[in-house]
């Protein structure tokens, strides 16, 4: 059933999408970190006055309705991608120092190809189908990733993560454990990430292809998965709010990040859970888990969904088999790496003074009253406190509930994280968007 909430709940979505794009990896620097951070806090605060509003309700200016509406989701899809075209161009002058090149020719015709392509999706998203419109927004996104890839050659001193886990792929496929010390020029790396990461590009290093095709691959599939389960008379709607997050500038800028597999997990999730598959979601879940850590935060919820559903026996099975799908894939790397992955992985920020910060975010203001060391238990404790309110008021029960309590506890997880990159909000986007839609009553039924 629909939500009469709709045009409020996608508004709100087009507004933190919009935040999030403004804001980017941190606002430019100004004086010293304190001023910067004060600089950055209106934003902090909006972000968070949307976010609640957008789980929990509460009275909205009227244009931020409006901002939900279909007409208006369009045009900002168009204004998006021709923002993507100047910081393309920005970023082919800043970075000229690691071989970013303007190939005027073939860049324009992409370029200009996608920003026509989308303008005429606004202009005539009525008289075209919703398929037509979806292919064509994705079809933009994916030009401006082959503008990177043509035109932006991966380059570590630009962006070390998705070198770094180019240099594990070939140690894996060359028979090595990637969790080891890479030595590149004057810097020594430790490989920081979790197995699964490692195994979501290593199809494109094992067929000698630029990682950045299979991060096109994953980011195309999750969106057309989401697609698929819309029902029929909402996926125009949906289309557009696919286009607004594809089509976000700082997604497109950032052409060198490795998140895109947990994109794709994420949507498989929660796809799946929605047509009541529950132990294939499981099996997704496993996957997750040993992709990002991230997935650690919402797996709680996850689980007490099961509780809701089937009760304790339920909850014993899809842990079971989402734990034993984590431990499969784990296993050959723990056996002989533990103490290296949980140190790369988690343990490796403990010794900053501050935390490092520059997009949206309330850890430097805590920082003041805890350690830096100290702000995981802060994250504990308010993280179990969400869980204790869930549980004690018969949360999770369905997917769009489950979703709410998932985004606000990733949300506070990254707000308070030692550690904070603006591409953790291109993440955390990922579960807005399936909960704007499964909220506003969407998605198909498990039926159909």
């Amino acid at each position: 059933m629909k939500s009469t909430n709709a045009p409020a709940r996608s508004g709100l979505f087009v507004a933190l999408l919009l935040v999030i794009a403004l804001v980017q990896d941190g606002l430019p620097q100004v004086g010293s970190p304190l001023q910067m951070q004060l600089v950055l806090l209106p934003f902090s605060l909006l972000f968070l006055f949307l976010s609640w509003v957008f789980l929990f309700g509460g009275k909205l200016p009227s244009f931020l309705t409006r901002l939900g509406g279909m007409d208006e989701v369009f045009w900002f899809t168009f204004l998006l991608e021709l923002g993507f075209a100047v910081l393309f161009l920005e970023e082919t002058g800043h970075y000229e120092q690691f071989g970013y090149r303007l190939r005027l020719i073939p860049d324009a015709v992409l370029l200009g190809g996608a920003a026509l392509a989308v303008g005429w999706v606004a202009r005539r998203w009525r008289e075209i189908s919703a398929g037509l419109v979806l292919a064509t927004l994705l079809a933009a996104y994916a030009a401006g990733q082959v503008l990177a890839i043509v035109s932006f050659p991966l380059n570590y001193l630009r962006s070390d993560m998705m070198s770094v886990i180019l240099w594990a792929d070939r140690a894996l496929l060359g028979g090595a454990n990637p969790y080891q010390h890479f030595h590149v020029a004057d810097r020594i790396y430790d490989f920081p990430y979790l197995p699964g990461m490692i195994l979501a590009f290593a199809p494109a290093q094992a067929l000698h292809l630029d990682p950045r095709w299979a991060a096109i691959a994953y980011v195309a599939g999750g969106m057309g998965l989401l697609y698929w389960a819309t029902a029929p008379e909402y996926r125009m709607r949906v289309a557009g709010l696919v286009g607004l997050f594809v089509l976000c500038p700082y997604l497109q800028y950032r052409h060198e990040l490795y998140t895109q597999g947990h994109f794709f997990s994420l949507i498989v999730i929660f796809v799946l859970m929605q047509r009541g598959r529950f132990a294939w979601a499981a099996v997704a879940f496993g996957v997750s888990m040993v992709i990002s850590q991230f997935s650690w935060v919402i797996f709680p919820f996850f689980l007490m969904n099961g509780l809701r559903r089937g009760g304790w026996r339920e909850v014993g099975r899809i842990a079971l088999i989402a734990g034993g799908t984590a431990a499969a894939i784990m296993w050959p790397f723990l056996a002989s790496k533990a103490g290296d992955i949980a140190h790369n992985a988690v343990g490796q920020w403990d010794l900053l003074e501050r935390p490092i910060a520059r997009p949206i975010n309330v850890a430097f203001w805590a920082s003041y009253l805890i350690r830096p060391v100290h702000l995981k238990w802060v994250q504990l404790v308010v993280l179990t406190g969400i869980f204790c309110f869930c549980w004690a008021k018969g949360k999770c029960a369905d997917l769009a509930d489950m979703l709410r309590w998932m985004v606000a506890a990733l949300t506070v997880f990254i707000l308070l994280n030692v550690l904070i990159d603006g591409y953790f909000f291109l993440m955390l986007l990922v579960p807005m968007l399936v909960y704007a839609v499964s909220a506003n009553g969407w998605l198909r039924p498990a039926g159909d």
